[in-house]
């Protein structure tokens, strides 16, 4: 039996390293893995039900067949705007992918307002709420649009949310307050200002100032190499997209 998601234990592992490691013969049932590099995690001759995988994966097998395009293909049928997000390199490609995420995300975004109970703070199996992923998505374009491609002094919303396990380093340098609990039409308001900025940006977007090579990283904690204009939006499109199939995902099991 799965134990229930209020009641895991507190198991910290971070000091023990456990690449390369061999498992065998352990009671591994409700393991959770989050937020992890696993390049080459193999799972061999192992019994079990209600396995789920996600997340940032390349190739993918299962039982030794190959079920990585499969995979994507029923993604991607599923929600069309991830391809596009994917696929979009011209300016008038970002554009399209752009609008079209916005108008999904405003039919949902309507959708969780008018609902006569208070999903917009619920959180589905541990992941983020709504409110959460909105803040999150702020704290992207953030990196990758105000930071990197506008080169912004202070390009930050203290609500912005960052991946789990930034360290209290970066946190603290980028003014964020984790702790902060604005409510659904507060992060709207804050969505619409960097969303705005963004739409100011497309609109007179061109090939050159899609080549062009940003100043610096979107950010502490990114690598040090080449960033240029197209694969900060394209990252950007990325995020809106899959964060949008979580969030449809989580809402269709309330």
């Amino acid at each position: 039996m799965e134990p229930d998601e209020n009641s895991r234990p507190d198991v910290d592992l971070a000091a023990i390293d456990l690449r390369g490691a061999l498992l065998r013969g352990r009671d591994l049932r409700g393991l959770e893995i989050r937020d992890s590099q696993v390049d080459g995690l193999r799972i061999a001759d192992s019994i079990g039900d209600e396995v789920s995988v996600s997340g940032a994966l390349g190739r993918v097998i299962v039982d030794d067949v190959d079920v990585t395009d499969h995979v994507r293909a029923v993604l991607d049928e599923r929600l069309p705007e991830r391809r596009m997000a994917r696929e979009a390199s011209t300016p008038d490609e970002i554009r399209a992918t752009w609008a079209a995420l916005q108008d999904r995300w405003d039919s949902v975004l309507a959708a969780v307002r008018d609902s006569p109970t208070d999903i917009a703070n619920l959180q589905v199996r541990g992941e983020w709420s709504v409110v959460q992923t909105l803040r999150h998505l702020r704290f992207a374009a953030d990196a990758w649009i105000g930071t990197a491609v506008l080169e912004e002094s202070a390009p930050h919303h203290p609500w912005g949310l960052p991946a789990d396990g930034t360290t209290e380093e970066v946190v603290s340098a980028l003014g964020l307050d984790l702790d902060a609990t604005p409510d659904l039409d507060q992060v709207l308001e804050m969505r619409d200002e960097r969303r705005a900025a963004v739409e100011e940006l497309l609109q007179g977007l061109d090939e050159q100032e899609l080549d062009r090579r940003c100043a610096g990283t979107p950010g502490p904690g990114y690598p040090v190499r080449e960033y240029r204009v197209r694969r900060c939006l394209r990252v950007l499109l990325t995020e809106e997209a899959e964060h949008l199939r979580y969030t449809l995902r989580d809402l269709a099991a309330v």
